[in-house]
């Protein structure tokens, strides 16, 4: 007769959403436009546009069709689906930070992290294809827009996962804030750190939240969002 089972000291890592197979998708048909171009190189147009006007949703920058501009155009957006994929794995593979009361909240923040980390590397590996490939502007637009609906989702859906493992983290109700408690946290400029208390979001004094830069994946996003920010300059200032 077996003994009783104990459940395991530490629950199993969570996997990429989709699979590695779903992840990989980006540089897949980034490794197909490559291809496509050379078999079809002599049919591009002598200047490909590598700028667009986001508002207006038209190229305004063209550069000549060389092999290094092609390659830099597919090259910059799949070094930067590949930083994506990493991120995402490395985050599911992070240890759990939480008591086992909010394991399970902390695993649902960190699998949406990934989500949209890897919906980011999607959009981002088809923007060589307006380069590329002779694509309406309208497609342009509806690129852009659905983009950035996309990340607006996805912050706004990690905000609140994130309140939800912070309530469950210090056994709050859902919804109300936490008891009064010393701040023992201090300010640094813009960035506060509290390293009595890890959680990415806490509580401020006069209501709501604010990051806390105690923890690590709080530089994470910053970085993220400034990474974002100066590809997209890049973008339009080639």
């Amino acid at each position: 007769m077996s003994g009783p089972e104990f459940p395991p000291s530490r629950p199993p890592a969570l996997r990429l959403p989709g699979g590695w197979l779903t992840a990989l998708i980006p540089l897949i048909w980034l490794a197909g436009l490559g291809a496509w171009v050379l078999v079809r190189w002599s049919h591009l147009p002598p200047m490909i546009p590598v700028r667009w006007n986001l508002l207006m949703g038209v190229p305004d920058f063209w550069v000549r069709r060389t092999p290094s501009a092609v390659l830099s155009v597919i090259g910059r957006m799949g070094t930067i689906c590949l930083a994506f994929i990493a991120l995402a794995w490395l985050r599911l593979q992070q240890p759990p930070q939480t008591s086992h009361g909010s394991m399970a909240a902390e695993r649902i923040f960190r699998r949406q992290t990934s989500l949209l980390i890897i919906a980011s590397a999607w959009f981002v590996a088809f923007w060589p294809a307006f380069s590329l490939l002779p694509l309406p502007p309208e497609l342009f637009r509806a690129w852009t827009v659905l983009f950035a609906a996309t990340l607006l989702t996805g912050v706004v859906a990690l905000v609140r996962s994130g309140l939800r493992m912070y309530r469950a983290q210090h056994g709050e109700p859902d919804g109300l804030p936490a008891a009064t408690e010393p701040d023992e946290g201090r300010w640094y400029g813009p960035f506060y750190v509290n390293r009595r208390n890890r959680s990415l979001l806490v509580p401020r004094r006069a209501g709501g939240y604010m990051f806390n830069f105690a923890n690590p994946w709080a530089w994470v996003l910053l970085a993220a969002v400034l990474g974002a920010v100066y590809t997209l300059f890049r973008l339009r200032h080639p």
